[in-house]
């Protein structure tokens, strides 16, 4: 084969192939919370934490999907307003 087929025949593999993959990097993680327990999902914004604040702590969300599991501390206002709790990323994936 002359070096011209070779070329387009290696154009054409790597456009069957990326069109074949999903995109990764647009693509969301929508992961779960922890099981046993009262892990909730939350929106990272109905914490009023900033997306700058947020982008710092790798464990609140660092997916970047917007979403992390809250626990209510023990002895935390019950009311369901934000009070103290634990948080860690929804990055927990289903069985």
């Amino acid at each position: 084969m002359n070096r011209r087929r070779l070329l387009g025949l290696g154009t054409m593999v790597v456009a069957a192939i990326s069109l074949a993959l999903p995109a990764g990097s647009a693509a969301k993680s929508l992961g779960g919370c922890p099981g046993g327990g009262a892990w909730q999902r939350v929106t990272v914004e109905s914490l009023g934490i900033t997306p700058e604040v947020a982008s710092g702590i790798a464990s609140l969300d660092g997916n970047r999907d917007g979403l992390t599991c809250i626990f209510a501390y023990p002895g935390a206002d019950p009311s369901g307003s934000p009070g103290a709790f634990i948080f860690r990323d929804n990055t927990v994936q289903g069985p």
